[in-house]
């Protein structure tokens, strides 16, 4: 990809949106040496564009500055450059017909990448099937999660698992508010447990259990009014919460994707706004859980994965088993049965 600088493009642009347009080349368009940004034709932008919008993602970069009121339009030859008022973006037009656009490199990043899933959806239905497939017989790492399905629809060992990528155990413990001396400290659950033994009382049960295991951040708690305050800066990449109300017969499960929580349910335009849970009781073994145009639809083959090749017979372990499949999600048995596993109360509860 060929590069220019910013100050060169806007002062003689006719001859290079020329060659843009008739060889179809991207050019890098830099800043006192530093990329700014990238020339592309309109027609792969317009591609990009009608691929990504398909998937459903965190908000669009901005630039984070603005023009007051954008420069007017500038001609050379037949070409025409309109500004944007974000200070990067640009368009530049010849005979009334967008030829070519100029997007920050940010921009860009986060639409190839939208287009990249969402280009996935477009396969004819026997490609779609074929990668879905492949994509459903990666196996689990490490212990999975469906063995804890059990315990968990009865609240034990934890009313809450949550699993996060991106920060690390401590930096989400912290951000939810646990004792910095515990996590300093390295206490763990079994402590906790045995103290609770010799003294009486429930304090094993308002505690935050924290690890990590393939990648993700891990949480086991409960809902003990209000005492954690998750904050996170910045947020996870992907994060997944299981939540068991054994009294209430609720099992929910709910899934957030650069901040946008993905709806169990199709849903139109007009509709985003709406924020429903999956509750793990519609699940029914052998049936397609989500409608393939949901944005949990891509969840499917795995759990029916998970269904062909597990001994699992119980919904809650086989879509356990499923989540395993599609995210890589693991707990660690045995340090979690022992209580080997660092663990912190919440600060203002500490004493």
């Amino acid at each position: 990809m060929n590069s220019i600088e910013l100050g060169d493009l806007t002062a003689d642009f006719a001859h290079l949106i020329r060659r843009v347009e008739q060889s179809g080349a991207r050019v890098e368009v830099t800043e006192g040496g530093a990329p700014r940004g990238v020339l592309l034709p309109s027609a792969e932008l317009a591609e990009l564009e009608h691929f990504g919008q398909r998937v459903r993602g965190g908000p669009r970069p901005w630039s984070g500055t603005i023009r007051p009121t954008p420069a007017g339009p500038q001609r050379q030859g037949p070409y025409v450059r309109y500004p944007h008022s974000d200070a990067v973006r640009m368009t530049f037009a010849r005979d009334h017909l967008v030829v070519a656009e100029l997007r920050s490199v940010e921009e860009l990043a986060w639409l190839e990448e939208k287009a990249r899933t969402g280009r996935q959806g477009s396969m004819g239905p026997k490609q779609a099937a074929a990668f879905e497939e492949f994509l459903a017989r990666r196996r689990p790492t490490g212990d999975g999660i469906a063995w804890i399905a059990g315990s968990w629809r009865e609240q034990e060992p934890f009313t809450v698992l949550e699993f996060l990528e991106g920060p690390t155990p401590e930096a989400v413990a912290l951000g939810y508010g646990a004792d910095a001396q515990d996590v300093a400290d390295g206490l763990l659950l079994h402590q906790v447990r045995e103290r609770s033994d010799r003294e009486g009382g429930e304090d094993f049960l308002d505690v935050l259990a924290f690890g990590e295991a393939d990648g993700w951040t891990w949480l086991g708690h409960h809902d003990f009014g209000g005492a954690l305050s998750p904050v996170l800066d910045p947020p996870a990449s992907q994060r997944i919460t299981l939540t068991a109300t054994m009294a209430k017969g609720l099992y929910q499960f709910d899934y957030a994707r650069d901040g946008v929580h993905q709806n169990p349910f199709p849903l139109e335009p007009a509709e985003d706004g709406r924020h429903d849970m999956y509750e793990l009781i519609w699940y029914t073994p052998g049936r397609t859980p989500f409608a393939p145009d949901a944005p949990l639809g891509f969840l499917n083959p795995h759990i029916r994965r998970a269904e062909e090749q597990t001994d699992h017979t119980d919904g809650m372990s086989l879509f356990f088993a499923g989540l395993e499949r599609a995210f890589g999600l693991s707990l660690p048995r045995e340090a979690l049965v022992s209580g080997q596993v660092r663990c912190a109360r919440p600060a203002r509860a500490r004493g």
